[in-house]
């Protein structure tokens, strides 16, 4: 093939240049806009940055968090308005069982057949027994009010001998040989003394110490208190300290212990440890000495009905506030107290004069 001529290959490289010309110019005129157009996003998100400042992102923070409680407040708001729609429907439901069981109930009324003479007869029973249950308790109310009036007159103030003579109404001798259990009523509470126990206990504490104690003649009474001062001498019920009785002569004072024996409103209850206690005495050869504090004159009234009920004797002697119950050490003890003297001997009495009532019980 033979070659173009040269004036149409300078056409050609002519018309590529102005080609390229245009498209180069065209991408700067693009670039430039771009240029321009970053510049200004450039410059709009360098405004809205510089506006926030630490107080308006305090402001949204805070408005955050109200945002937030208000939300949890909602949520609270409708879990408490579902828990309500819960029990509504259940009330709701509740009360239609009543309405069905009235409706059985008075279904079940308009069978009945009731016989107005036999009711009546029944309200005129009833209205007797009222009557005389009320008779009965004006009566009791009556022989309270007597015995409280008895318990002001005479009041005993602790120490010395046994009680040999029991004031109550209607007394009557105890059994011939009969042995009396002394219960103390105090703090509104029965409570059982065991004698003999706490007897033993005691002489425990002359026989250890006797060495100590006992000085030529005469019993150290104020070392002998310490020792009961120091350690518990006693049982589950009482517990006992030394005293100076007026004859100089040692005693034990009973002291009950806290919350022991049985309250005023457990006596009457069949199985009741008082009633266990009361069961076990033999009526023949026991009978109760009470031992009453004011402050329990209605718990000695409780277990004395039991004791009527049970056909077992009793008796009772009141007892100041502050008064002590005491007893003997259970064995004879013949020396004194050291630096204590009985007092002198009295005037004999008069060989005519009648003789001190037998003990006696209600």
């Amino acid at each position: 093939m033979g070659r173009r001529s040269s004036s149409s290959s300078g056409m050609s490289l002519d018309s590529l240049m102005d080609t390229l010309t245009n498209v180069v110019g065209i991408l700067v005129i693009v670039l430039i806009f771009a240029v321009l157009g970053g510049v200004d996003s450039v410059k709009k998100i360098k405004g809205f940055v510089e506006e926030i400042t630490p107080e308006r992102l305090a402001t949204t923070a805070a408005e955050a968090e109200e945002l937030r409680r208000l939300v949890e407040q909602l949520r609270a708001e409708q879990t408490q308005a579902e828990d309500l729609a819960k029990q509504d429907i259940k009330s709701l439901e509740d009360q239609k069982k009543l309405a069905a069981q009235l409706q059985a109930d008075l279904e079940k009324m308009k069978t009945l057949k009731i016989d107005p003479a036999k009711l009546d007869a029944d309200l005129e029973a009833s209205r007797k027994a009222a009557e005389t249950l009320e008779t009965k308790v004006s009566m009791q109310q009556s022989e309270i009010a007597s015995l409280k009036a008895r318990l002001a007159e005479k009041i005993a103030m602790g120490g010395g001998a046994e009680t040999k003579v029991v004031n109550l109404p209607d007394p009557r001798e105890a059994p011939t040989g009969a042995k009396g259990v002394v219960f103390i009523c105090k703090n509104g509470r029965v409570i059982p003394v065991d004698t003999p126990v706490l007897q033993q206990k005691a002489q425990q504490i002359l026989a250890t110490s006797a060495r100590t104690l006992f000085k030529q003649d005469r019993l150290d009474c104020d070392k002998l208190k310490e020792f009961f001062d120091k350690r518990f001498v006693g049982d589950n019920f009482c517990q006992v300290k030394s005293r100076i009785g007026g004859d100089a002569k040692p005693y034990l004072a009973v002291i009950p212990r806290e919350n022991a024996g049985d309250p005023t409103a457990d006596i009457s209850r069949p199985g009741s440890r008082f009633n266990g206690w009361i069961r076990a005495l033999d009526p023949g050869k026991n009978y109760v000495e009470f031992r009453v504090y004011p402050d329990s004159f209605d718990t000695y009234l409780a277990a004395r009905n039991e004791c009527a009920k049970k056909g077992v004797l009793a008796g009772w002697t009141p007892y100041d506030p502050a008064a002590e119950y005491w007893i003997g050490f259970g064995a004879e003890v013949k020396t004194l107290c050291l630096g204590k003297e009985p007092p002198p001997p009295g005037k004999p009495g008069d060989p005519n004069a009648p003789k001190p009532p037998s003990d006696v019980v209600d």
